[in-house]
């Protein structure tokens, strides 16, 4: 640690935090994930090192050097000044549909990257997707990462991912509402086709600002997936009966609600996509090199130029991080100002 310089803390974790630091010897801005020491921490931290190792992406966040200090594991990344979050909800920041639409592009090439490195991310959320002061749109925290196993050497990818859905993992993987229905229902057994469920649910929150399925608990969140898609049927989950915990739970028969209805007002081709993203069968989900090839990205409005994206502040997340106090003291003289006129009229 004696090498970098803290500046300040820009996230904090499960098990850990990540920092703000300037490497001495340079000057470069870097940032660093310090990971407390603990059986599954460790586990974690060599899968996201060894994932990062393998990955070579302009939308995959880079790893300098990993190193142990005092019980501690540290990662220094590469510093990226804001994330996919911080530009949707910044009112300074005006995003339009080409913006969203190069958004989408990045986030997909780099998942067809990972994928084709045999590597399932397994918690795309918005807020593992970082934007860097040039506007480019980079996967990060790959704590969950996964190597996908396969027993042969496929000749074409549904063999390959076939083989690895035979292989078991653990379903304690992905952000809630971000988490495919296969998971929801206990599957051990799948592959990279859990991130592009992920994927689908984030081109939506893109467009609408608000989660797609925004379940608080286990049990609501396979409620409102259930409630929008319908039913589950042999003719639109075969294996459902599968899934360790899908035969707990009964369902009252519900029709799928309308693509135009569950994404109003919004782009039909980018509703033609989330469509084929999220659907129960895994198998028939797009794969995220078809989902680049999806008619959305060719059609008007064009997705703007990388160079012409927005490029957030530096210093954007520590801008933003001073909103709410400003509102929760903008609302307590408000509340001052109201108990006074109170005081007055009585």
């Amino acid at each position: 640690m004696e090498s970098y310089k803290i500046l300040e803390r820009i996230g904090e974790g499960t098990h850990g935090q990540v920092v703000q630091a300037s490497e001495r010897s340079t000057g470069k801005i870097v940032a660093i994930k310090c990971v407390r020491s603990s059986d599954k921490a460790s586990k974690n931290l060599l899968r996201e090192i060894e994932s990062l190792k393998a990955l070579d992406s302009d939308y995959v966040v880079k790893l300098l050097d990993h190193f142990c200090h005092s019980f501690s594991f540290y990662l220094v990344l590469e510093f990226v000044a804001s994330g996919l979050p911080e530009m949707l909800y910044d009112d300074n920041v005006l995003l339009d549909d080409s913006h969203l639409k190069t958004y989408a592009r990045m986030l997909l090439a780099g998942v067809v990257h990972m994928h084709t490195t045999n590597i399932m991310h397994r918690d795309l959320k918005p807020e593992n997707l970082l934007i860097s002061s040039e506007g480019v749109l980079k996967i990060a925290d790959f704590s969950l990462s996964r190597l996908l196993l396969t027993t042969t050497i496929a000749d074409n990818d549904v063999n390959e991912q076939r083989n690895g859905r035979e292989q078991c993992y653990t379903g304690q993987v992905a952000t809630r509402r971000y988490r495919a229905p296969e998971l929801l229902f206990g599957s051990v057994h799948y592959d990279q086709s859990i991130d592009m469920w992920s994927i689908g649910c984030i081109l939506a929150e893109m467009q609408m600002k608000t989660p797609l399925f925004a379940g608080d608990s286990d049990m609501e969140q396979i409620a409102i997936v259930v409630h929008n898609l319908g039913t589950p049927t042999d003719e639109t989950w075969p294996n459902r009966n599968e899934m360790p915990d899908y035969n707990k739970l009964k369902f009252t028969k519900c029709d799928p609600v309308p693509i135009n209805v569950l994404l109003p007002d919004i782009d039909e081709l980018l509703a033609d996509l989330v469509g084929k993203l999220i659907l129960y069968n895994a198998d028939q989900r797009l794969n995220a090199y078809e989902a680049l090839l999806h008619p959305y990205f060719f059609n008007e409005p064009l997705p703007c130029l990388e160079h012409l994206m927005p490029k957030p502040p530096k210093d954007h997340r520590q801008k933003l991080m001073q909103k709410p106090i400003e509102v929760i003291e903008s609302l307590e003289r408000n509340f001052s100002c109201l108990y006074q006129i109170l005081d007055e009229t009585l």
